[in-house]
């Protein structure tokens, strides 16, 4: 299984994934494809954008496909519905202020061959995505305690010829791991936060078009959820104190929940109209 991995600009896939995690991650019902393509349609994708991404996400093994033509349904596979509830939770608690830390590093060291480039490039990937950062070379860093995870990940991969160890702070000599990449991230958190303002000013002044609602949501989901990948989540202790994530991930908070109810009835208005066995799947919720 292979989620793709966010871009710059509008990704399909990435956004379809976004999507359909939002009300479709945690059942095993199925969804038909047209439902999916209508409510893609909403987001703004167009009807061959989606239908490309639904076959390539089935090839990743993020989808499962059952039957063809206009009975043709998708859902997550096992596996992807396990890793997206994860990611959620990892997603929503990205940037949290009130998350401690134990003054502790995790650092790994792995070593792949050149024949095996698309594991390697896959297991670095993932290493990202679970918030660590190259430090030197194979040498990364994470503030949190991930040994378990890198474990995991290391056997997912077929990846022998590693290490995962812990790291106290004040055992370290020489500078501090640099993780954070201190000149593009605050634009970006920066830009985040105002297109969210603008997002909020339109959420009050909606009256009903829960069209809209759903995909403003769904917007402010897939740009959110991409900054783990380029943010390893440093403690806030150890970033300048006008670092814009703090003001970024309220905004997102703001948003998210404040479009929760309206998407929700939204998707059941849809799912009722076009696939009714299917509404028993949808599960939406806010951030506490």
């Amino acid at each position: 299984m292979d989620f793709p991995r966010p871009q710059r600009g509008n990704a399909s896939q990435h956004v379809l994934v976004t999507m359909l995690a939002e009300f479709w991650r945690k059942t095993d019902l199925w969804l038909p494809a047209r439902v999916v393509v209508r409510l893609a349609e909403d987001v703004g994708l167009s009807r061959s954008a989606v239908t490309t991404a639904l076959s390539r996400l089935a090839a990743r093994g993020v989808l499962e496909n059952d039957g063809g033509g206009r009975a043709s349904r998708y859902r997550f596979s096992a596996a992807a519905r396990e890793r997206l509830v994860v990611g959620h939770q990892q997603v929503t608690e990205f940037g949290d202020p009130t998350a401690g830390w134990d003054h502790r590093w995790t650092a790994v060291a792995f070593s792949v061959p050149e024949t095996d480039r698309d594991i390697r490039e896959a297991f670095r990937a993932r290493l990202r995505w679970l918030g660590f950062a190259p430090i030197y070379g194979a040498l990364w860093f994470s503030p949190r305690d991930l040994v378990a995870r890198v474990s995991e990940t290391a056997e997912g991969y077929n990846v022998e010829d590693f290490m995962a160890f812990r790291v106290e702070d004040a055992a370290l000599e020489g500078r501090r791991p640099a993780l954070v990449n201190s000149e593009e991230l605050p634009a970006r958190y920066a830009d985040f936060a105002d297109r969210n303002q603008n997002r909020l000013r339109t959420l009050g002044q909606q009256d009903g078009d829960s069209t809209e609602v759903f995909r403003m949501r769904i917007e402010t989901m897939d740009e959110w959820r991409a900054f783990p990948w380029d943010d390893p989540g440093m403690p806030y202790e150890l970033l300048p104190p006008e670092w814009p994530l703090r003001q970024a991930r309220s905004t997102f908070i703001e948003v998210y929940n404040g479009t929760t109810e309206r998407s929700e009835q939204y998707l059941r208005c849809v799912l009722s109209e076009l696939a009714p066995e299917a509404v028993p799947g949808i599960s939406m919720s806010g951030i506490p």
